[in-house]
């Protein structure tokens, strides 16, 4: 924002002005044939106001986005893991050497996608598009739970990758009919008894290899059906042995890889120990490594996402919609943050107006030392000798004022005054911590703007012509002097928005603030990504609401 001043006080006389006449020197200006009015006067094509806010709005995006970038670098670095945390504590997960709980551990990071690299997960949390295995079909996603494990062989100076079984879905571009066609040759294959059917097995076997010989993505669906079958046998068993090395013949002629021959995957020695299973796993670690099942191209079921289409995800643990949740945390916080900021302007502006005008005297220094005994008071200490004050057992043995919630037990059952009367009972409280802390800066701000506004020559002359001190203040002096006031705007709407985690917390208050904290002990990424941002953008539009606001109280003041 540029400000510019027109030189020269606008209260100073404009005799020129006041009589109609054009300045010594000057011309008179021409007049527009049309409307008989100066050139002067007539609107702009374009107001600059509206380009200046336009220009603020773009630039809000890119702000907006590396605000983002910094809450989530500051999230990743912060100590704590959210699936331990949701899971439980890190010793009950950990019990008993790791077993169940490290599965559900793992299970809980694929699922929300903390598996995936660090830029990963940021784009796809801004979106637009989702880059989850349910996204965009443009990207890939890995698999982390298809791991391979390093098995050391005894005589062997490599050791033998070996895969653990994973149930493997069906690639996206694989239709319904293709599916199911490919799931009753897989089934023909393993199930086969040649004794009573002979014959079938071989017939499903020559029909895979004709689909797969198709097309290259028909390949990748037959080899996916098959590992997906191996999975079905992952046990082993006798009954087993017959279907695994049936695929094991299907696969080497779809994909030319001979598993038996590959040091890498196969060791005979493990082969007699384990029988199929090695034979199984074998597969399983040639497919993830090399057959293109570690990363998986997106189904394409959701393939747009993120913040950039207004989506903040849904909580962790409760699955609810974040942003359902903060629209009914906003109409708690926003009331009693807007009451508190109202309050605190028409309390604090006064005394700053009374402390100038009473300046030195013992009222100034009577409010000066009151108000910063007041803003020395931590909030937390001040919430809890109010609530020890008015609650029960205090003042009276029943209580002047409630002091949890916004209403009591049986509000609901209350008629419609009764109801908001109860609200306004519990608010009191609330209200008044957020209140006092910030009436000794307000009121300094406007002390010391107004100071400086009354040594103004203008003011002077105002006051050398006769005008009254109410006059000379509330005229002309007060207009100039809320600039430095008008700077708070800024702090304003974030106020409102983020509320006050230690007030919603003491008093027990469903707000914004007990959201943000309660996201932030459970490590809850998109609650505490989406409380942040509002409030960073918050934070933007009361800085532009401030440079507007600007040049409404002071004329000379331009936005440009």
């Amino acid at each position: 924002m540029v400000l510019h001043r027109s030189i020269g006080s606008r209260d100073a006389p404009r005799a020129h002005e006041d009589v109609g006449l054009p300045r010594p020197g000057s011309q008179r200006p021409a007049r527009c044939p049309a409307t008989s009015l100066p050139r002067s006067t007539l609107p702009p094509v374009a107001s600059p106001v509206i380009a200046f806010i336009l220009r603020r709005l773009l630039l809000m995006i890119p702000t907006t986005i590396g605000v983002a970038l910094v809450i989530f670098s500051l999230y990743h670095i912060a100590p704590g893991d959210p699936a331990l945390i949701a899971i439980g504590s890190q010793a009950d997960a950990t019990a008993g050497g790791g077993g169940d709980g490290d599965s559900r551990i793992d299970q809980f990071r694929r699922e929300h996608g903390l598996d995936r690299a660090f830029f990963v997960q940021f784009f796809d949390y801004i979106g637009p598009f989702n880059l989850s295995p349910d996204g965009h079909p443009w990207f890939t996603s890995p698999r982390t739970e298809r791991k391979i494990e390093d098995v050391e062989v005894e005589g062997r100076d490599t050791p033998v990758r070996q895969g653990l079984p994973a149930e493997i879905e069906p690639l996206y571009s694989t239709t319904d009919a293709e599916r199911e066609t490919l799931t009753t040759l897989v089934a023909n294959v393993t199930s086969s008894d040649e004794t009573t059917d002979p014959g079938r097995a071989d017939a499903a076997m020559a029909d895979l290899v004709a689909y797969a010989g198709q097309s290259a993505d028909n390949r990748d669906e037959a080899v996916a059906a098959m590992m997906q079958g191996l999975f079905s046998l992952k046990l082993g068993g006798s009954t087993d042995e017959p279907g695994i090395v049936r695929l094991d013949a299907t696969l080497e002629k779809v994909t030319g890889v001979d598993i038996q021959a590959s040091l890498e995957y196969f060791d005979a020695a493990l082969f007699e120990k384990d029988g199929v299973r090695h034979l199984l796993k074998s597969w399983f670690a040639w497919y993830y490594r090399d057959g293109g099942g570690y990363r998986v191209r997106n189904r394409g079921e959701q393939r747009f996402g993120g913040l950039l289409t207004g989506e903040l995800g849904l909580e962790m643990q409760s699955k609810a919609s974040v942003g359902d949740e903060l629209k009914k945390r906003l109409k708690v916080t926003v009331p009693l943050s807007l009451v508190s900021v109202i309050l605190s302007y028409l309390i604090a502006l006064p005394l700053g107006i009374i402390s100038v005008r009473r300046q030195g005297t013992r009222v100034d220094g009577a409010l000066t030392v009151g108000l910063f005994v007041l803003y020395s008071i931590p909030m937390f200490w001040a919430g809890l000798m109010l609530i020890l004050a008015f609650g029960k057992g205090g003042l009276t043995a029943d209580g002047l004022l409630p002091i949890l919630g916004l209403h009591d037990k049986d509000a609901a059952s209350f008629g419609p005054i009764r109801y908001a009367w109860d609200v306004v009972l519990h608010s009191i409280l609330p209200i008044a911590t957020l209140t006092y802390g910030s009436l000794a800066y307000l009121s300094r701000q406007m002390r010391a703007g107004m100071l400086e506004v009354i040594r103004q020559d203008y003011i002077r002359t105002a006051r050398a012509k006769g005008l009254s001190d109410d006059r000379v203040v509330y005229k002309h002096a007060l207009r100039n002097s809320m600039i430095p006031v008008l700077t708070l705007l800024a702090s304003i709407l974030p106020i409102l928005i983020g509320g006050s985690v230690i007030v919603e917390l003491i008093f027990d208050i469903p707000g914004m603030g007990q959201y943000a904290y309660q996201g932030l002990l459970r490590r809850d990424f998109n609650i505490v990504m989406a409380t942040t941002l509002f409030v960073g953008v918050m934070t933007q539009f009361g800085i532009l609401f401030s440079d507007i606001a600007y040049s409404l109280v002071d004329p000379r003041i331009r936005l440009n």
